[in-house]
């Protein structure tokens, strides 16, 4: 029962404050109306809002009251149960009077609900006739507004677009200007870049021209034999300038008086006498038919072809050493073999690789085959048998040098002991005169002190005698007294006693 009438109370409190809040709304409604309006749609937005909150609020707070009652009544039901079972009459008579007293309740909270919902829809209908003439207001002014932005924005469009097309008309003719400009002077660059092109070009025909012309002049040389003997000859000739002195060497040299043949070259090597040197025979020889016909088989792909190339190459080759062998090979006055000068390091190349070839040249004929180089090494490690040789002969006025420069050494040495034992007696002296000057300064030093010891003057008594000063040669100064007591004593003058050496010998 007390908790039934608590609910009760709780009911008629939030009535109360129901209608509280409403008569709240209909006194801002009221103050609204009395104001002007010109702040109609903000206010009539918080007002919707207000409307709404107020709605949604009573609907939960009639939610919440159904919840209450319903939570209340199954309670008070379980609370009559109880009491039933204690006592009958007493709780049908609550139970009766508890529910005439709930439908009172429920019909004056009904009529209520109805009452504050009949208001809030005519609040609403009206706050909804008064927005409409506030938006239909608002409606005819924005659109007089919008014209006139329109207007104003139009003018401001048309000054734009004025302006706009006369900058982009200076633009234009800048543009315009300027892309005349840069491409007369890219054009101007370019022709000047294809001039220089086809100067270059015109150049480069000119070398190719002059290229095709020695290539020819080449194939001339090297189709004739006598000719391609000649390129052999200067080729060889270019190594032994390089790498001999004129001496060394010589071209065209008649071996055998009794035959007119002379080697292309032959160096000259020590002999039983200067007069009559032993010259070692070197020959250009260049079978360039042989060693086309070797090449282009090979080329081809074809075995037995250059095969057979390969077989005339060697025949020419013996052929060629088995003539210099009988030429040129003269011992005494030649050595016991000879140098066959192949002109191309392929064709050098080509001679190694015929089997036997090089081992049968040197041991049957004593010919030694050689490319260019080869041939430089060869002619580089004569050399230095030469310079080897040069120098045994000089070795007598080499020992004899060397006994020179001994005997200047020793003197050098003597003159050396002699600078030294000087250099000792100076450095002696030194000492001497840096122990003097300390001395000195030691004395200086104890006439410093006495003299701030004694601003009026020394005693007579105390006064350094002539004994102690420095003795021999010619004495130092006497220091000048100041006109001011107060001032320090200065010495003009002091020099060294005669004891320490004015020069160094």
């Amino acid at each position: 029962m007390p908790q039934t009438s608590t609910l009760l109370f709780a009911v008629l409190i939030l009535s109360a404050l129901s209608f509280i809040a409403l008569a709240a709304l209909l006194a801002i409604l009221l103050t609204e109306r009395r104001h002007g309006r010109d702040d109609a749609d903000d206010r009539n937005d918080a007002l919707m809002e207000g409307v709404m909150e107020v709605r949604r609020e009573l609907s939960s707070q009639i939610a919440q009251t159904d919840a209450r009652l319903t939570t209340a009544m199954t309670g008070l039901l379980n609370y009559i149960v109880q009491e039933e079972k204690r006592s009958g009459e007493t709780l049908q008579n609550f139970s009766a009077s508890s529910r005439g007293e709930l439908e009172r309740m429920n019909s004056i909270l009904a009529k209520e609900f109805l009452s504050l919902q009949g208001m809030v829809d005519a609040r609403f209908a009206k706050v909804l006739e008064t927005n409409a003439g506030a938006a239909e207001g608002l409606g005819k002014r924005l659109n007089e507004e919008l014209k006139e932005m329109r207007a104003t924005l139009d003018q401001a469009l048309g000054k734009v677009r004025e302006e706009n097309a006369q900058k982009l008309e200076a633009m234009r003719a800048t543009v315009e200007e300027k892309l005349e400009k840069t491409l007369s002077e890219r054009i101007s660059a370019s022709f000047r870049r294809v001039d220089e092109k086809l100067g270059l070009v015109e150049t480069g025909l000119g070398e190719m021209r002059q290229m095709a012309r020695n290539v020819a002049r080449l194939q001339n040389i090297l189709a004739n034999v006598k000719t391609r003997g000649t390129f052999g000859e200067v080729q060889l000739n270019a190594i032994l300038e390089e790498v001999l002195a004129p001496g060394q060497f010589a071209s065209q040299v008649k071996l055998d008086p009794k035959s007119g043949e002379m080697v292309d070259f032959a160096v000259r090597l020590p002999g039983r006498d200067m007069e009559n040197p032993c010259w070692l025979p070197i020959d250009s020889k260049f079978p360039l038919e042989d060693w086309e016909m070797l090449e282009e088989a090979e080329r081809a792909g074809d075995p037995a072809r250059a095969a057979d190339a390969r077989k005339g190459l060697e025949r020419a080759l013996l052929k060629q050493a088995k003539s210099i062998r009988d030429k040129y090979v003269k011992p005494p006055v030649t050595t016991e073999f000879a140098v066959m000068f192949l002109p191309s390091e392929g064709l050098y190349a080509e001679a190694l690789r015929i089997p036997g070839l090089a081992d049968r040249l040197q041991r049957e004929l004593r010919i030694t085959p050689a490319g260019p180089t080869v041939i430089t090494a060869l002619l580089n490690s004569l050399l230095m048998g030469f310079m080897t040789l040069a120098m045994e002969k000089r070795s007598g006025e080499v020992w004899r040098i060397l006994t020179e420069v001994k005997t200047e050494f020793a003197g050098f040495t003597r003159q050396f002991e002699v600078v030294e034992k000087k250099f000792r007696e100076a450095q002696s002296s030194l000492e001497q005169m840096s122990v003097k000057s300390r001395r000195m300064g030691s004395r200086m030093e104890s006439i410093e002190a006495l003299a701030d010891e004694h601003p009026d003057g020394l005693p007579v008594s105390e006064r350094p005698s002539e004994a102690s000063l420095p003795s021999g040669g010619e004495a130092g100064e006497v220091p000048s007294a100041p006109s001011d007591q107060n001032a320090p004593i200065s010495f003009r003058k002091v020099e060294v006693d005669s004891e320490a050496p004015s020069t160094v010998s």
